[in-house]
C-alpha cells in the first residue's frame, strides 16, 4: 500500500470518528481534550515525560488511555493527542511517539502514517479546509494564508501548510518555499503582527501546572473525598502531586470536605 493510500485510511477514520462524536466534518476543535475525554471517553494525563518522547497510548482492560508530553509546544501536543487517538481508534495497539517523527514522511512505518493522516484529517478535515478557504474569499497562497488557517483550526503553521497541499494537490516547487520559511520561523512575525494568540483550552492553561490528570481521575478523587474514603494528603500521594493542587481542584469542583478536614 502506498504512502496515500496509507494516509487515506487514517482520513476516513478521522471522519468516521468526528461523524460518530457528533462533531460534523467542517468545525475546528475548540478543546480537543474535552473532545477525547468527553465525547470518546479516553482519559488524557499531561505530564512531563523522557525528552524526545511526545505522547503515548495503550489501553487497560479494554479501555484506552492517553499520555502526552505537557512540556512541549502545545499546537504539536494537539496533534500528538490526535495522532494518539488515531492509533486508538484503528486498533494499533500500544505505541510510544517521538518528538522527532516527521510529519508525513514516506519512511515512517504505515501505522504511523495511518495515525498522522488521522490527525491532520480529525483537527482540520478537507471539508473544513475548504469551507474556510471559500469564507475567507480564495486568498493566495502565502506564508499569511497558512498562518490564518493554522490559527482558524488550532493547529500549527506545519500542519497547516500540509492540508493547503492536500486541498490544492500543491507541486513541490509550490509547497517547499514555504515549509522552508516555516522552519525558518518566517512566519512567527506574521502570527504576531495580526494578533493571533494561543488557544485557551485544557492544553494551554495546564502549562506551568503539570501533570494534569483526567477529569475521570479527578471526578473518583472528589467522590472518595467527599465520603470520607481518602484525605487531600493520600490523593496527593495516589496521583504524585502537591497536595495544595488537589486542593485547589476538589475547591473548583465545589467539593465539600469532610468535618474531619475542616479548618476552624
Amino acid at each position: 500500500m502506498t504512502v496515500i493510500e496509507e494516509q487515506e485510511r487514517g482520513y476516513a477514520a478521522a471522519r468516521r470518528a468526528r461523524v460518530r462524536l457528533g462533531l460534523g466534518l467542517e468545525a475546528p476543535l475548540v478543546d480537543i481534550v474535552e473532545v477525547i475525554e468527553d465525547l470518546a471517553g479516553i482519559p488524557v494525563t499531561v505530564l512531563e515525560l523522557p525528552d524526545g518522547i511526545a505522547g503515548l497510548q495503550g489501553s487497560k482492560q479494554g479501555r484506552g488511555f492517553v499520555f502526552l508530553n505537557g512540556t512541549q509546544w502545545v499546537p504539536r501536543q494537539r496533534f500528538t493527542l490526535a495522532h494518539e487517538f488515531g492509533h486508538i481508534e484503528m486498533g494499533h495497539g500500544g505505541s510510544i511517539d517521538y518528538e522527532d517523527d516527521a510529519l508525513g514522511s514516506s519512511r515512517r512505518p504505515p501505522r504511523e502514517v495511518q495515525a498522522d493522516g488521522f490527525a491532520a484529517e480529525f483537527l482540520s478535515p478537507l471539508d473544513g479546509v475548504g469551507t474556510w478557504l471559500n469564507l475567507v474569499g480564495n486568498p493566495a497562497l502565502s506564508l499569511e494564508t497558512v498562518v490564518r488557517l493554522a490559527h482558524h483550526f488550532h493547529v500549527s503553521a506545519q500542519t497547516a501548510l500540509y492540508r493547503l497541499q492536500a486541498v490544492w494537490r500543491l507541486t513541490k516547487s509550490k509547497y517547499q518555499p514555504l515549509d522552508d520559511a516555516i522552519d525558518r520561523g518566517e512566519h512567527l512575525p506574521i502570527v504576531a503582527r495580526l494578533g493571533l494568540g494561543s488557544c485557551d483550552d485544557t492544553l494551554d492553561r495546564a502549562r506551568g501546572s503539570l501533570p494534569r490528570m483526567p477529569r475521570a481521575t479527578l471526578t473518583h478523587a472528589a467522590n472518595a473525598y467527599e465520603r470520607g474514603l481518602l484525605s487531600l494528603e493520600q490523593i496527593a500521594q495516589l496521583l504524585q502531586v502537591d497536595a495544595s493542587r488537589v486542593r485547589v481542584h476538589l475547591e473548583a469542583r465545589g467539593v465539600t470536605a469532610p468535618d474531619a478536614e475542616l479548618d476552624y
